[in-house]
Order: C-alpha cells, then structure tokens, then sequence
C-alpha cells in the first residue's frame, strides 16, 4: 500500500477509463450490437462491487447499498422501457436515440472513483468521501443495469428499422 492505496484503486481508475469508453459510441448516436449493452453495466457493477466491498470492510451497514442498487435497477428499467429504440433487424444492429442520461450517469462514474481515490489518500479522514463515492457509483451501476435490461428485453419485439435509408 502505497499512500493508503492498493491495487483495486488502479482497476478502479482502468474501470472507470473503460466504462467512459464504452458509452461514448452510444453517446455519439451510432450503431451498435446487441451484446454491447451489457457491456458497460457489467463494468459498473463491477467497480460497484469493488466499492461496496471496501465499505463492508469498514463496517458499514449492507443494506445501504442493497436499497440504492434496487431502486435505481426499478429507475433504470423505467427508464429503458420508455426511451425510443430504433432497432435493424436484418444486420442486428441497434440505435438508443436518448442517450442525454447516459451520459450524466457515465460522467458520474469517474466522479465517484475520484472520491474514493481522494478519501483513501486522506486516510482516516477520508471516511465519508469514500462513502460517498460508493454511494455515487451504486446507483449509476443500477441506472445502467436496469436500462440495459429493459432495452434487451425489448429488443425481442422491436420493429425493423432500415439504418441505410435513415
């Protein structure tokens, strides 16, 4: 441990670079294939499982972090069940057209590794700013697991959309 840092704190950093990554293709408006959208709740919610973890460490009530994941996978799936998708069938593509969330929730992934890092490089002090990173990243992770699960899930009856003409 260096600084009261360990190796998490770099994978949470790469994570974080990686989940920024991945939803910037969708920000942007282009298409995409079906098994991308679980690719950026898996990293979510494994930089959350991280976090969570470091806080069960610390003594922290579980359930704190069991009610914030639960309601924002129900905020989340609300979400994906009403936002428009345009979806081509016969090249298995697909094109979210709301993605102005996407892209607060994604902002806020990095926000929350900074304030674990920062509360880490405080020590003891540094308490509840690692708390409330956790407590940023568990709800972003739900946000996108939701949406991802509901997107996939209409996925199965979406109307064809030929990407060429529009």
């Amino acid at each position: 441990m260096i600084f009261h840092l360990n190796l998490l704190h770099l994978v949470l950093v790469l994570g974080a670079m990686a989940a920024v990554h991945l939803a910037l293709r969708e920000i942007r408006g282009r298409s995409m294939r079906p098994w991308r959208l679980f690719a950026l709740p898996a990293v979510a919610v494994g930089l959350a499982m991280i976090l969570v973890l470091f806080q069960l460490a610390a003594r922290q009530p579980a359930w704190w972090f069991g009610a914030a994941f639960a309601l924002s996978v129900a905020a989340g799936a609300v979400r994906g069940a009403t936002m428009l998708l345009k979806v081509d069938q016969n090249f298995r593509l697909l094109r979210p057209t709301s993605r102005r969330a996407l892209f607060w929730v994604t902002l806020a992934i990095p926000i929350a590794v900074g304030f674990e890092i920062g509360g880490a490089l405080a020590g003891p002090d540094g308490a509840p700013w690692r708390l409330a990173g956790t407590l940023t990243m568990v709800p972003c992770a739900g946000l996108l697991a939701g949406r991802s699960a509901a997107l996939a899930f209409r996925l199965l009856n979406a109307p064809h959309v030929d990407f060429r003409r529009s």
